[in-house]
């Protein structure tokens, strides 16, 4: 029998797996069925876990959260603030914010972010693109769209927002930033690297890599405490914590053909038939990035001529040639 609790959630009646509680929910990979409460302890448990694995986080660190105000940075701040004041205790976490200016959404998903840092008494950062570079979202697709070297929303997005999150966290004086990436998401961009064959880019996410000290004077170290959990169970989880989350995605995701959307489709529709295709994936990653970072040649970079970030082989950044398109 299918339940509604009041947490929208479908459970199921059954036997927990650790504590025999009648109410369960069902983890299809793997075949457990854990009540919400062991549910709810077993994904803090992953966090914590991957942080310690994969060497996330020292006792000094100052870390700095991406906060959009969805389920995955709210759920990523809460557990986050918890380890810092229980494990670490180093300085409190701020949430970093930025605010790329979409009409009909983005204010939205700030006004909850506000909202669960006043309850959490945490510092709230909120830096926008218009502030910054000049323009709104908005106001670039508007301007770019109709021109032949228009690419997709994301593209511009992705890119700014990327620069504005790493030098404002330098800002803020932090050694670390955390980004709310679910194990969804790392097989998404994993199986796009793969269609695309970047190499170099897989190579680059290997986790223990060694930044050049040049490396590191413009970059802070990133890391992603829930990448081995699926984007269903961060959904769960913050509603059993209750969770007061902005729950819908961008509005120009979902208008533009990306093709980071069409892998997404295809990894869902494959998990009807493999619910552990994301887990797999995720190894596999893993496997080729260590590969790959341990073999492939490191080849040099040139500085861009604009900000003097790193850029390949190119005169300027991609962040900087945008800027650069943007006031023409």
């Amino acid at each position: 029998m299918v339940l509604m609790v009041k947490y929208n959630i479908f459970l199921k009646k059954g036997k927990c797996s650790r504590c025999r509680n009648s109410i369960v929910i069902q983890r299809k990979y793997s075949g457990e069925e854990l009540c919400p409460k062991c549910f709810e302890d077993n994904i803090e448990k992953i966090i914590f876990k991957t942080i310690s694995k994969y060497k996330m986080l020292k006792g000094n660190d100052k870390i700095i959260v991406a906060v959009s105000g969805g389920k995955d940075s709210l759920s990523l701040l809460y557990n986050l603030n918890e380890i810092q004041k229980k494990r670490f205790q180093s300085e409190p976490v701020i949430a970093l914010t930025i605010d790329e200016g979409i009409v009909d959404y983005r204010e939205k998903a700030i006004e909850k972010a506000k909202e669960f840092c006043n309850e959490l008494k945490i510092e709230h950062k909120i830096v926008s693109f218009k502030e910054k570079i000049g323009y709104t979202l908005d106001e670039i697709i508007n301007k770019k769209r109709d021109l032949p070297d228009y690419k997709y929303t994301c593209n511009y997005c992705a890119t700014i927002r990327r620069r504005l999150l790493n030098d404002v966290a330098k800002e803020l004086g932090g050694t670390v930033l955390a980004m709310g990436h679910n194990l969804t998401d790392m097989a998404e961009t994993y199986l796009m690297n793969i269609l695309y064959k970047r190499l170099h880019l897989i190579a680059n996410q290997y986790p223990f890599k060694k930044e050049s000290p040049k490396i590191k004077e413009f970059f802070i170290k990133k890391i992603t405490p829930l990448m081995r959990i699926p984007e269903e169970e961060i959904f769960l989880y913050a509603n059993i914590k209750e969770i007061q989350y902005y729950p819908s995605h961008c509005l120009y995701r979902e208008k533009d053909p990306i093709i980071r959307k069409r892998v997404l489709d295809f990894i869902q529709e494959c998990k009807q038939f493999s619910p552990e295709i994301e887990f797999n994936l995720l190894s596999g990653f893993l496997e080729l990035s260590t590969v790959l970072y341990n073999q492939l040649e490191k080849g040099g970079y040139h500085s861009c001529q604009s900000c003097g970030y790193p850029c390949g082989d190119a005169q300027l950044c991609l962040y900087c040639q945008f800027l650069k398109e943007f006031n023409q």
